[in-house]
């Protein structure tokens, strides 16, 4: 089974910077898994402590407003889902439905630490791979939010009533 993992992940360009005996060793520490579609795989608010690799099939990732759940993307095949909670074993911070029947890869904070014991070279390497993930999806949440607040101002500006000056001489 972990010659088949490492084949996967070998198709996945995401990977493409590990070496074949890397992912043979990341393989490890990684279950194979399907959800049904329609299956909740995770929900907002709950204590994660895995992420997940798509293999195949879809999901929608939702965050919660005060009156409904908004849509905040559809993943993919070779998309990382969930790696905060991976990390930090923290509440999650949206919602995952499976959109299709969809094969996974879990990764658990327990199985990260076992990695980091035998395998600590390769745990170094896959956390550093992890924090460029995280660094790049910072960088374009934080690009959205600028655009957004600007698109504000610009509505905001645009509704408020002119300010003409009136001179009184």
């Amino acid at each position: 089974m972990t010659k088949k993992i490492a084949d996967l992940l070998d198709e996945i360009g995401l990977f493409q910077e590990f070496s074949y005996a890397e992912l043979e060793v990341l393989a490890r520490y990684l279950k194979l898994e399907e959800i049904i579609a329609g299956e909740m795989v995770f929900s907002e608010g709950e204590r994660g402590n895995y992420m997940f690799i798509l293999l195949s099939g879809k999901v929608a990732i939702f965050k919660g407003g005060m009156r409904h759940q908004h849509l905040l993307a559809t993943e993919g095949r070779g998309r990382i889902i969930g790696e905060m909670s991976l990390l930090d074993q923290e509440a999650r911070s949206a919602s995952c439905v499976a959109e299709q029947n969809s094969e996974i890869l879990t990764f658990t904070h327990q199985s990260l630490k076992r990695m980091a014991v035998e395998h600590p070279a390769v745990a170094f390497h896959f956390m550093l791979f992890l924090a460029r993930l995280l660094s790049r999806r910072l960088r374009r949440t934080s690009g959205m939010v600028a655009e957004y607040m600007s698109e504000l101002e610009e509505l905001y500006q645009r509704a408020e009533p002119g300010q003409e000056e009136s001179s009184e001489e």
